[in-house]
């Protein structure tokens, strides 16, 4: 099971069953949806600028980018509409595989240090991106300049990533050590995310102790 899990995560999976559409889903849900923790999203992304680039996705390059902005800053909207109709009940959601209370606080100390940047600077880590525009909601950012930065952060996006897989993807030593650059990646966008969450984890349990 968790075999078939991962292998339906793949990026190039995802990308050869469903194409763009499934792409834009995934974007959107990553974004919008209070699931997105699951979603390969900047691997993803990479992926399908490196696609574009040999010809597996026929659609020109910069509408790849387009279509998953648009997406973005889409499933900005719904995550901001989660979280201004939830409102502070959001902090009381129960645990599940989807989603930890630390998820929110993670995202309310990022909002804290860089302001409604977190907009923009979150899209590029995972839990953040999912829960930024929720949290802009919840606390009742005004939505003209929350539209406003959602834009800007739905557009640099994919406007890196799709164009450094699209413009790497012609180099052979690129697809070759394709599979090692998507683990780089991930592990440079997770992993300071996750030692956050263990920090502040840590902290709560001293407290308490």
């Amino acid at each position: 099971m968790l075999e078939y899990l991962r292998d339906l995560l793949n990026p190039k999976t995802i990308i050869h069953v469903g194409g763009l559409g499934l792409l834009m889903v995934v974007v959107f849900a990553e974004t919008g949806l209070l699931i997105g923790i699951i979603f390969p999203g900047d691997s993803l992304l990479f992926t399908a600028g490196l696609l574009t680039s040999v010809g597996v996705i026929q659609t020109p390059f910069p509408i790849v980018a387009f279509l998953i902005a648009l997406a973005a800053f889409l499933g900005d909207q719904s995550g901001y509409w989660i979280g201004w109709r939830t409102g502070r009940a959001l902090y009381n959601r129960p645990k599940s595989f989807f989603f930890r209370p630390e998820y929110i606080q993670t995202t309310k100390d990022f909002y804290h240090k860089h302001g409604i940047w977190v907009l923009v600077l979150g899209k590029f880590l995972p839990i953040i991106r999912t829960f930024a525009p929720v949290l802009a909601g919840v606390i009742n950012m005004p939505y003209l300049r929350f539209a406003l930065v959602s834009l800007i952060g739905s557009a640099a996006w994919p406007a890196i990533l799709v164009s450094a897989g699209y413009f790497l993807g012609g180099i052979r030593w690129v697809q070759d050590y394709y599979e090692w650059i998507i683990v780089a990646m991930v592990l440079l966008t997770t992993g300071p995310v996750i030692l956050r969450i263990l920090r502040a984890r840590r902290k709560r349990v001293s407290i308490q102790g």
